[in-house]
């Protein structure tokens, strides 16, 4: 089983300086099943608070994002995902 990882690592790739440094947050954050489990796991706990949305939403679509992915194999799923990043930035940042 994975170890729970904070959903406070998820602002990590909002905050990264550029594409690529976001890509290795988000894979690092999300590298298998178990981690996406983790991180809905972690989410849902925290999303009882009333100034967790934006914690959870943000999580929540990365979790959808890297299931996506996994069940796409790593060879389609990496020709797509920095514009996915890129647009995920883009909303999360200017909300």
């Amino acid at each position: 089983m994975a170890a729970v990882t904070p959903t406070a690592d998820a602002n990590a790739i909002l905050r990264a300086p550029d594409l690529d440094s976001a890509e290795r947050a988000y894979l690092g954050l999300l590298p298998d099943r178990d981690h996406v489990d983790a991180l809905t796991r972690r989410a849902l706990g925290l999303s009882r608070g009333a100034d967790a949305a934006r914690g959870y939403a943000l999580s929540m679509t990365l979790v959808g994002l890297r299931l996506q992915e996994l069940e796409m194999g790593e060879p389609c799923a990496a020709e797509y995902r920095q514009a996915t990043l890129r647009s995920l930035r883009q909303a999360f940042t200017a909300a």
